[in-house]
């Protein structure tokens, strides 16, 4: 088991001197950058909608809130993230910070209870009526401003744990990302599994097209992405899907991957992966046990999801120490330290047999 080295209490909770953040603080995307932790986190009031608060810190551990949300669901009442915006992933290439969210086109509580939302021309595709969560990309360079770049996945799957590359591979951007056919509920999860995929594209900011079309009408790498299947599940920890966590590391030994998985019982757990450093889609090693699960009355038991840790943020901060930060039951959010060297050390022990 790999040595996780958690700090004693949350760095960030819910709190009643902000009401957009009153009943959950989680899911964080984090950079570290001359010194300054700067984050951005999800949060809700309970209502339903969800928005992206900010905080910063010096030794990412005491963090300062901003007493408004820093980016909030689209105003624009058909834009597919106008219901919610929620779990950041931060990628930074050529200073400028890349932010994956996900998205749903209406408020999770109102179409919970039953509320049907027509579409711009007055249809009820099937995407309004599922309310697809869709991921979206944003920009910026100093946190304050922020430029939607649009969707990115299609609006007839579900689609979350969106993670982007550090650096173009052979010419590409590469994207790892969890598509479902169906809600990523247990029920549709026992049956269909969700798995981490890997897709290359030419446009940093778009994947295919929306249109319904038949098979021979569409076109490959168009309408259809450049996408593959990177990590099924296969333990029993794993039952229910597997889905990426934080940006992947670089190393000499390839891209160092941690990842998250679900069990049938809805449990999540932490493994770890090591991509081929020039063909991400080669997973050279992988390993067979987690090395991070829920621990301790809090992790446990400290939310409205039970045993769910949920990392959003892999942060090297030196040679050998990597921070992570994790959101807690979906109510608050830890952070732990772990050894690089040690990390690659154990996966390196699970080497794959490539095809």
């Amino acid at each position: 088991m790999l040595k996780i080295n958690r700090h004693h209490r949350p760095v960030l909770e819910p709190s009643k001197d902000y009401p957009w953040a009153r009943q959950t603080v989680m899911n964080p995307g984090v950079v570290y950058e001359n010194g300054l932790f700067r984050m951005l986190f999800t949060a809700t009031d309970g209502s339903g909608r969800y928005c992206l608060g900010y905080a910063e810190s010096t030794d990412g551990l005491n963090f300062t809130w901003d007493e408004k949300p820093r980016f909030e669901p689209n105003p624009d009442k058909f834009a597919f993230d106008h219901g919610t915006v929620e779990d950041p992933r931060i990628t930074t290439i050529d200073g400028i910070h890349y932010i994956t969210y996900a998205a749903r086109y209406t408020n999770m509580l109102s179409w919970a209870e039953g509320g049907i939302r027509l579409g711009p021309n007055g249809d009820v595709a099937a995407s309004w009526i599922c309310n697809n969560r869709r991921v979206g990309l944003a920009k910026t360079t100093d946190f304050h401003h922020f430029e939607r770049m649009g969707a990115l996945s299609s609006p007839y799957l579900n689609d979350a744990n969106v993670v982007l590359f550090p650096e173009q591979i052979n010419g590409k951007y590469v994207y790892l990302h969890r598509p479902t056919a169906a809600p990523a509920w247990l029920l549709p999860l026992h049956y269909e599994p969700g798995k981490t995929w890997i897709l290359f594209t030419d446009c940093i900011d778009h994947w295919c097209s929306d249109k319904i079309a038949m098979d021979w009408e569409m076109v490959d790498g168009i309408d259809i992405p450049d996408d593959y299947m990177l990590l099924a599940p296969e333990q029993s920890w794993e039952t229910l899907k597997t889905g990426p966590s934080g940006v992947p590391i670089a190393t000499d030994d390839g891209w160092l991957m941690f990842y998250h998985a679900v069990d049938r019982q809805g449990t999540y757990r932490i493994g770890l992966a090591l991509l081929d450093r020039e063909d991400p889609r080669k997973v050279l090693c992988r390993t067979p046990n987690p090395v991070m699960e829920p621990e301790g009355e809090l992790e446990l038991h400290g939310g409205p999801y039970p045993g769910c840790i949920f990392p959003c943020a892999i942060l090297p901060l030196d040679d050998d120490t990597l921070r992570f930060y994790y959101g807690i039951c979906d109510r608050c959010i830890g952070t732990a330290t772990v050894s690089m060297k040690e990390a690659l050390q154990l996966v390196k022990r699970y080497p794959r047999e490539l095809l």
